[in-house]
């Protein structure tokens, strides 16, 4: 299974890293970088993924969420109008009006603490190399599984945020999110839900991590396991 896999992906390093799942309809968040080493054949292969695609999806909403406030605004003042006129007062249509400007800013503050939280995420990355797996932020490891330490590697997958692959060592746990491996730089709303629905991406980095440790325990949803059930075998 792993020289088959080291094949797989040597044909891969001569490509673009952006043509590498072109075949599943996505673009993979991966770099792969060629070394040597006691791999197969002496080759060492190392995948980076960056954990950058939360923070360009949500981007991606900006326009929509300005937009929903401005409909917001101005539908509150409409509403400041008629309560004014209603009930014969401006207190009235002042308070209902303060009410819907405080709405508003609620929305723009959770959208800006959702941008805040995947801007930190974006500071990090996973590399999957021939000792193991690690996980780094601003260049930092913070967390690293050896190949031979790894006791549970666990797929879940939903139906809005695509998968997400659970790696659990003895003393810490590191996860990589299909959002990361297919959506990488900034697109339409509709491609980017259209490529969070691909499963070639994570097909093929669960093959690669399940051959690197394979008396690992595996588990997956029910949902996981329709969409990736050839990659259990």
């Amino acid at each position: 299974m792993i020289a088959d896999l080291d094949l797989n992906w040597q044909s891969l390093l001569a490509k673009d890293p952006k043509d590498i799942a072109r075949g599943a309809g996505a673009t993979v968040a991966v770099i792969i970088r060629q070394g040597r080493g006691p791999a197969a054949g002496g080759v060492v292969k190392r995948m980076i993924i960056n954990r950058r695609g939360g923070l360009i999806y949500a981007s991606g909403y900006k326009k929509l969420v300005i937009i929903a406030e401005l409909v917001y605004i101005l539908l509150g003042a409409g509403l400041s109008v008629l309560a004014a006129s209603v009930f014969d007062t401006v207190i009235a249509g002042i308070v209902l009006g303060l009410v819907v400007l405080l709405f508003v800013a609620l929305i723009w503050i959770l959208y800006q603490a959702m941008l805040w939280f995947f801007r930190r995420e974006a500071r990090q990355s996973v590399e999957l190399t021939n000792e193991g797996v690690l996980e780094t932020a601003d260049g930092r490891q913070t967390s690293f599984i050896p190949w031979e330490g790894m006791i549970e590697i666990e797929l879940n997958a939903t139906v809005i945020a695509g998968a997400s692959l659970r790696i659990k060592g003895n003393f810490s746990d590191i996860s990589i999110s299909n959002l990361d491996l297919v959506i990488t730089e900034p697109n339409g709303i509709r491609q980017m839900n259209a490529l969070l629905r691909q499963a070639g991406p994570m097909k093929e980095l669960l093959q690669v991590v399940r051959a690197r440790a394979p008396k690992t325990s595996f588990k997956m949803n029910k949902l996981a396991l329709r969409r990736y059930r050839e990659s259990v075998v």
